[in-house]
């Protein structure tokens, strides 16, 4: 055996062993979840939210109930939309949200990372549909965690399983109607995001 072969052999073997040891820590905890993102305040400051019905569907996609979608308006008629999706057990539940985004008929013209407020980094969308521009800005949230990176916050709650603890994960996406100008927009997210981040801890842990 050369050494090329005996390294694939030990990468393989590692990984096998990586994968093994998550399925057997997973078992190790009670996976039914005691965090229901529903209870996330409809009220938040000057903002008043209305649900968004889901369907049957999304819910089967996501493999989890345990999600939101919400219209949050404040009191001069502007609305941002915040959705959430949380799983304590499930990794799969915060795939990033291209896909789902371009499958409803919008076209991504821009992507690029923003810092939206001291700790919290995201990812911002810049999308448009006909004569409509949508103004999408998400980020990945792994126990304290809050990063721009799907990798990062995947990575995370792997390590912490393989040290027997046990760490939730969410996505985290706001948006909001373009109407002139998209630096208006992105303000109005920043300004909402900056009144969430606090609820993170106790409502998304």
């Amino acid at each position: 055996m050369n050494n090329k072969t005996f390294f694939i052999v030990i990468v393989i073997l590692v990984a096998v062993s990586v994968i093994g040891m998550i399925s057997y820590l997973s078992t190790r905890f009670d996976i039914t979840s005691k965090i229901k993102v529903a209870d996330f305040p409809m009220t938040i400051g000057e903002w008043q939210a209305t649900d968004i019905p889901l369907a049957d569907r999304d819910y089967e996609i996501l493999e989890t109930k345990n999600l939101i979608m919400r219209d949050y308006k404040n009191t001069k008629g502007d609305s941002v939309y915040l959705y959430i999706v949380y799983s304590e057990n499930n990794r799969k539940v915060t795939h990033p949200p291209e896909l789902c985004l371009s499958g409803g008929g919008l076209t991504i013209v821009d992507k690029s990372s923003i810092q939206l407020t001291n700790n919290i980094r995201g990812v911002k969308l810049l999308m448009e549909k006909g004569d409509a521009r949508e103004l999408v800005v998400y980020w990945f949230r792994a126990g304290s965690l809050n990063t721009d990176s799907y990798v990062k916050q995947q990575l995370k709650v792997v390590f912490d399983l393989l040290r027997g603890k046990r760490t939730s994960c969410a996505l985290i996406r706001l948006s909001t109607d373009i109407k002139e100008n998209g630096e208006e927009a992105l303000g109005l997210i920043k300004e909402f995001c900056a009144q969430i981040e606090p609820l993170l801890a106790h409502y998304v842990p």
